[in-house]
């Protein structure tokens, strides 16, 4: 029979275990949510995939990976404290997610919604982490 302290270490892996992957599954749904193209029911404007690649992934401020798929790099590598970091750097992705009204450095006038991609699979991050904490538990 395990003494008591060994029995919690096993739990208390279990647990640390279960943790990291709501963590990671997590972070992984909502970077896919913001990815998902308008023509697959999502938010993120898709012409010639320039905005989906220009997504960079960060992990403790250091710049791990870059790409549509580099945030499954990040989510992999993270342990619980850690802080992750993911942005859109297409000259245009604030635009695409903001908006924009008013006269471009070429003089053009625009007067556009944003397509909120990011902010709106980021609003869903509790309900995400419910769901994967759930399923995982």
């Amino acid at each position: 029979m395990k003494k008591f302290t060994a029995q919690w270490d096993d739990i208390t892996d279990r647990t640390v275990e279960k943790m990291k992957a709501v963590q990671s599954e997590s972070i992984q749904d909502v970077i896919s949510l913001a990815q998902t193209p308008k023509a697959k029911g999502g938010r993120m404007p898709v012409d010639t995939g320039n905005l989906r690649n220009s997504l960079v992934s960060e992990l403790n401020g250091a710049l791990i990976s870059e790409g549509a798929d580099s945030f499954a790099l990040v989510s992999a590598m993270m342990d619980l404290g850690d802080t992750s970091r993911f942005a859109w750097i297409a000259s245009y992705a604030r635009r695409r997610e903001f908006g924009f009204t008013g006269k471009d450095k070429l003089g053009r006038q625009h007067n556009e919604k944003g397509d909120h991609f990011a902010g709106s699979a980021a609003d869903q991050w509790p309900s995400i982490v419910r769901k994967n904490a759930a399923r995982l538990k």
